[in-house]
């Protein structure tokens, strides 16, 4: 009978094995939300039941991540990430947090900026029962089955934001927050060969709302898809003409949300598929 029992399992998983219904196959995915808030950044991430928040835009758009989570019925998050302390990325956290109950872990690339809209989130994280913790470059976390890692932890200049590396099956993605070309360089020249071999990216949150970036960096990672979440007719004048030159040169398809709305991404480990509400 137990070898019998044994022959049994010994064939499911095989069969399984086969038909790719792995962590990272068939019925698994990785779903990224960019949610249109402006000049400003905001992504919701799931993987397998489990969810990150990067970023919420600013005060002025806080009903955008507030109603999605409402709608979706997400009150527990795994991990927030605020990729740098400024306004326009961690203002619209305030109002979406009053409906999330449970707080993982909060990261940033620094713990306190002296503005009453960082109290009032700090309160919030704290009804949450969260803080923000600075994570190190290199370290690594899980959400699900996808593998999460801080390329780039700095705050030493104004623009400076926790760079993340997800990993899920063969597809990667790069969130850059407002980098400019300091870290830029500092990020490529860590995944830069000597046989100038690029290592590829899938898809890149583009840097600062579309700002310019060093050609260097584009191909380092030469990536397939760029999402740019920027305003419509904002003032400084984002993106840059430059920046989508070099992306069109290096064949780069972009999207962007001030022309596509929100836009879903979703990964099966292997392909990318895009829905966008514009």
């Amino acid at each position: 009978m137990k070898k019998r029992l044994l022959s049994i399992v010994l064939v499911v998983a095989l069969a399984l094995s086969l038909c790719g219904c792995t962590s990272t196959g068939r019925g698994s995915a990785l779903t990224i939300q960019f949610i249109d808030v402006g000049q400003g950044d905001c992504a919701l991430i799931e993987c397998e039941g489990h969810y990150m928040v990067i970023d919420g835009g600013d005060k002025a758009h806080e009903d955008k991540l507030y109603n999605l989570l409402v709608d979706q019925g997400i009150y527990e998050l795994d991990y927030l990430v605020i990729s740098h302390l400024h306004a326009d990325h961690y203002g619209g956290l305030t109002k979406a947090l009053t409906y999330v109950r449970k707080i993982g872990k909060t990261l940033s690339n620094a713990d306190f900026v002296d503005k009453k809209e960082f109290r009032d989130l700090e309160h919030q994280l704290y009804e949450s029962g969260s803080k923000i913790s600075v994570p190190r470059e290199g370290d690594t976390f899980k959400l699900g089955s996808a593998e999460i890692e801080i390329v780039d932890a700095s705050a030493a200049e104004d623009n400076d934001s926790l760079v993340l590396l997800i990993t899920f099956g063969k597809t990667r993605f790069l969130f850059t927050g407002d980098i400019g070309e300091n870290t830029q360089r500092r990020v490529f020249q860590k995944y830069r060969n000597d046989e100038d071999k690029p290592y590829k990216i899938d898809l890149i949150k583009m840097p600062h709302h579309g700002a310019e970036v060093l050609i260097l960096f584009v191909e380092t990672f030469m990536p397939t898809y760029a999402v740019i979440s920027v305003g419509q007719g904002n003032i400084y004048r984002h993106p840059k003409q430059t920046t989508l030159d070099m992306l069109d040169q290096a064949d780069v398809r972009v999207y962007r949300t001030d022309q596509n709305g929100d836009i879903t991404v979703r990964s099966d480990g292997k392909t990318l598929s895009f829905e966008t509400s514009k």
